[in-house]
This record gives structure tokens, sequence and C-alpha cells, in this order.
């Protein structure tokens, strides 16, 4: 007994590995509910018309339709999708669970590879999960550690729905904005007066908004915040 961590890559067809073997240059970040996909795409030329046909043929494969595309940064892109049942990715996560083991979100999308991070209690467990997944993907074991209880408090998981659960729309929106038009870069690039211009809604509104959004966040972390500070004392 004792838990494991395991990081391996996995390669079979589904639309994300066509995509990123297509697009080496491109890498995807998959964090995935029971709702919707939220995929982080990383290339220095993320805006553009070429990029927006390669993302509509990627959204074709998928058979999903993207609900929300946001410019974090110049080189790095967010995008809402509904939940797509089509990839390949709800059979890996099917095949994790039923051997009693837990990804560590984000599944990576690189060069036609998919990258996991797994949490198991026995090496049972992994010996049941790796066999399965050979049974129709090529597998390759990068690395595995046995966790003391110590280390083990890193590799906590944070819940969407224990972070963002009890914000309203329009405080997620308010900090979706905030987020995509840098007002949160340093040093800022946007106002709030400027945001609550484009929104149309008051500054003093929108700004209540954005306060509540980051206050029901902050104070959802403030467990994992401690844990890693009592980790450093």
């Amino acid at each position: 007994m004792g838990l494991f961590e395991v990081r391996f890559r996995l390669e079979h067809d589904c639309p994300y590995t066509r995509f990123t073997k297509a697009n080496p240059e491109i890498e995807v970040q998959h964090w995935c509910s029971r709702e919707s996909d939220v995929l982080e795409l990383a290339h220095p030329g993320i805006d553009g018309p070429e990029m927006d046909r390669r993302l509509r043929s990627l959204e074709n494969d998928l058979g999903s339709k993207f609900v929300r595309k946001l410019s974090v940064s110049k080189n790095r892109s967010m995008i809402v999708q509904k939940h797509s049942y089509a990839s390949m990715k709800q059979n890996v996560n099917a095949v994790i669970e039923e051997h009693n083991c837990m990804e560590v979100q984000p599944t990576v999308y690189r060069d036609g590879y998919e990258w996991y991070r797994v949490l198991a209690f026995n090496h049972t467990d992994l010996v049941g999960l790796f066999g399965a997944l050979s049974s129709w993907a090529d597998v390759e074991v990068v690395s595995k550690e046995q966790l003391s209880e110590r280390s083990a408090r890193d590799t906590t998981t944070v819940s969407l729905r224990s972070l963002f659960g009890g914000l309203t729309d329009k405080q997620l929106n308010a900090m979706l904005v905030a987020l995509s038009t840098g007002y949160y870069d340093v040093p800022r690039r946007t106002r709030t007066a400027d945001i609550s211009s484009r929104m149309r809604v008051p500054r003093t509104t929108y700004e209540a908004h954005l306060r509540k959004a980051e206050g029901k966040v902050l104070r959802a972390l403030l467990p994992y915040i401690e844990l890693v500070s009592s980790a450093e004392r």
C-alpha cells in the first residue's frame, strides 16, 4: 500500500492528438468537467486567420462547438467548449477511474501524444490500469514515484466546483473579462472604467462583481494557501 504518482504519455487516434501532430508547434492543455471542457493553447501566433482556420478544423473534428475564446496573453489563448463525448479522452478517463486511480488535470497534448499525471493508492491498480490502456493504445511511463505523507500534500487537486461554484454568472464574467483584457497584467493594460464602459454597466457595478468574485476565489483557495505556507515553515 502507498500513494504513487505516475506520469505517462499515450499515443492513440483522437482529435487532440491529430491536431498537435499536424501542428507540432502548438501545445494544448485540457481541463474537463461533466458539462464543458477548457482548452489552453500555447503558440507564438495564437491570433490571426490561419489559427482560426486550424481551430475550426479541430472544432469540426471534435464534433463540438467552441462556446468562447479568450486571449490570455499574446501567445496563449483559452477556449471553452461544450463537453465532447466524441473525444477519446473520455475513454482514457473512464479507464483511469475504473482502476481506482485519479488523474491530476490538465491533460497535455503535445507532438501527437497525450500526457497524463495519475495518482494511485496501490501498485496493483497501476498494473491493471496500464494493462487496460495498453490493449488499445501505445503507453510509455515517464516517471513513477512513491510519495511520502508530506509530499502527498503537493498532489492535492482543487475542484472547479470548490473554486467557482459560489460565483454568479455576472461575477464569473467580470473576472473572465478582467483576465482577458489585461487588467491583472503588470503594468495593467486596462482599467475598470474601460471594461465597464465596454460592457455597458456602471463602473461601481462592475467593480462590485469583480471584487466579490476575487474574494470568493481567494477564500476557496485559503486552505491550499495555508498548506503551502505550513510546508515552507
